[in-house]
């Protein structure tokens, strides 16, 4: 295959072959007409010569002619204009789905794709080929036999890339006149997939978190059966153990109920109004005397004027008391907790001034309010107790977790507090923040947009 500055060239050489023959014999007319006579050599060699390259150059463009007609443009013909069309025909239809869709021919190029697709697979699709885009072997062979046999298939695969993403295509075959096409719709599966194993998770780690109680409960009814029937003080001590089990597993189960109803209207904002500052009150006022069984003093700071926010009061206060509880559990006697109350211009502003407390602190954000103009009103606790390492940050809001299992100190509480705040935050469409500096404190601060 030859380029077109090539062809160009050789078309050069036949015409600089024709003209010279041609000239040749211009000028031995002339010459006989005026009675001169040239050397019949030079004429002889001259025609020789032009001959020859003119027999050259066309034998060369004998040779590349197959080559240059496939590097020199045409105009396209009927047909094409008619697949053209079908496919404009066909680009509607895929813009009015609401998953990614691609057209592919039999040959594995990409015809056409929707803007989903091209969103959510981010390429631009057209003239490339299916294989440069998802590397699935499955999923090729299903739009091959759809193009090319007609058959219709639906492949489950996981997408590579650095996010975990679930995807369903439905492959099918469409035709129009003698041309057939792979039509592929995907359908994102991630949710469900992360729904259905959070829901195994779940249900693991709550019948783990129940097992180990019963199984306690279990060994002091036995033990109270038996050599310690007859002694008072032994019984004593261990129905002191039954009730402290007893209280756990109940605790344990109202998480589970509280954090199954919040989860049923996640979805839902609230529409009613809630004063931040009171509502901070009330948790101090139901926590205190909690803090002073425990050596722990609480401090309250708040406006004067109402912090009005839109969210529901009881779940509202449900979030201070989570985190005023959480902080008294880990403080230790003597330490004090600040509880703080404002409203600041903006989003920006409230999630500053909930954190940059401590200048060598891990910080997280474990959700972000949605932009807005309005003022925002935050809630803040911060303590003295022995702080998260900055690994756990990111994990904090999960069920079941708590610091203690990875640190080796004993475990308390039910690890479903600050999944039951995060929650309640998210479906207040609020922000949660959290810094901390181990052996120092830390501070976990909630913003809701002003009603």
């Amino acid at each position: 295959m030859i380029s077109r500055a090539a062809y160009d060239r050789l078309i050069g050489r036949v015409s600089f072959s024709t003209a010279a023959a041609a000239g040749l014999s211009v000028l031995a007319l002339m010459c006989a007409l005026v009675g001169w006579r040239l050397p019949a050599v030079a004429l002889s060699a001259g025609a020789l010569a032009a001959g020859i390259m003119g027999w050259r150059a066309a034998d060369l463009l004998r040779e590349t002619r197959p080559a240059v007609d496939s590097t020199v443009p045409s105009y396209p013909s009927a047909s094409a204009d008619k697949t053209d069309q079908d496919i404009a025909q066909f680009t509607p239809l895929l813009e009015a789905l609401p998953d990614p869709a691609l057209l592919v021919d039999s040959d594995g190029r990409v015809l056409a794709s929707n803007r989903a697709a091209r969103k959510a697979l981010q390429f631009e699709a057209a003239g490339l080929r299916l294989s440069a885009i998802i590397r699935h072997p499955e999923l090729l062979d299903a739009a091959a036999a759809a193009a090319q046999r007609g058959s219709a298939r639906t492949v489950d695969y996981e997408a590579t890339g650095g996010v975990e993403e679930h995807f369903r295509c439905y492959v099918a075959s469409v035709a129009w006149g003698e041309k057939t096409a792979a039509l592929l719709v995907f359908h994102d599966q991630t949710a469900h997939m992360t729904t259905e194993r959070s829901r195994a998770e779940f249900l693991a780690n709550a019948s783990h978190e129940l097992r180990t109680p019963l199984a306690s409960l279990s060994l002091i009814v036995e033990t109270l059966n038996g050599p310690a029937r007859d002694d008072p003080k032994a019984r004593d001590a261990f129905l002191n153990m039954i009730q402290g089990q007893v209280d756990r597993m109940s605790r344990l189960v109202n998480d589970l109920l509280s954090l199954s109803r919040i989860e049923l209207n996640e979805h839902v904002p609230p529409s009613e109004r809630a004063d931040l500052a009171a509502v901070a009150q009330e948790a101090v006022d139901a926590l205190s005397p909690v803090a002073s069984a425990q050596g722990v003093c609480l401090s309250l700071s708040s406006p004067k004027e109402p912090a009005f926010v839109l969210g529901d009061r009881f779940q509202l206060v449900q979030v201070a008391q989570n985190l005023i509880a959480n902080a008294i559990r880990y403080s230790p006697k003597g330490a004090e907790i600040h509880i703080s109350v404002g409203v600041a211009a903006s989003r920006e502003l409230a999630l500053e001034h909930c954190n940059r407390l401590w200048a060598d602190a891990g910080r997280v954000s474990l959700l972000t309010p949605p932009p807005s103009q309005r003022p925002f009103a935050y809630l803040s606790v911060q303590d003295q107790g022995v702080g998260v390492p900055r690994r756990h940050l990111p994990r904090l809001g999960e069920r079941f977790f708590r610091v203690e299992r990875a640190e080796g100190a004993e475990q308390s509480g039910t690890g479903l507090g600050l999944a039951i705040v995060k929650h309640i935050v998210n479906r207040h469409r609020g922000g949660l923040t959290v810094e901390s500096v181990p052996g120092k404190g830390a501070n976990f601060a909630v913003c809701f947009e002003q009603a």
